[in-house]
């Protein structure tokens, strides 16, 4: 066999090793997106509790989601940036219902105020911030 051959059959065989060993930024795209969409169903039961007892189960429905999401391993830095954005949105979230779980405790309603402005901020920034993720991913 000649050596160009050869070499041409080396690489034929040997690029099926060489992607399989990469992680392209589809799949870590992909990882990431299954793991907050996963999670919504789980966020939206915990949110239909409006009560005390609820904005606490919230709160930590949104730490557990944080760990998740936080977990997923990313080799691409702006998907790393997007975890962390993330990650720290769900953070804030698990922190805003908590408070909103005190002001009704303690029936401060200048508290519960904030906590409600505060909170109403969040989808906004979750659709950004999703936005960026998906263009992001669907820009190859």
């Amino acid at each position: 066999m000649r050596p160009s051959k050869l070499l041409a059959l080396a690489l034929t065989l040997g690029l099926p090793t060489i992607l399989s060993g990469c992680d392209p930024k589809i799949n870590q795209c992909n990882r990431l997106i299954d793991v907050i969409n996963g999670e919504q169903d789980l966020i939206k039961t915990a949110a239909s509790k409006n009560d005390v007892e609820g904005l606490k189960k919230l709160a930590e429905t949104f730490d557990e989601v944080g760990k998740k999401v936080d977990a997923v391993e990313l080799k691409d830095e702006k998907l790393r940036g997007f975890r962390s954005d993330y990650k720290k949105m769900v953070d804030d979230l698990a922190k805003v219902s908590r408070d909103s779980a005190e002001a009704y405790e303690t029936n401060d309603p200048a508290k519960s105020e904030d906590a409600e402005k505060k909170m109403s901020k969040f989808t906004a920034r979750e659709n950004e911030l999703v936005n960026s993720i998906n263009e992001y991913c669907q820009g190859g």
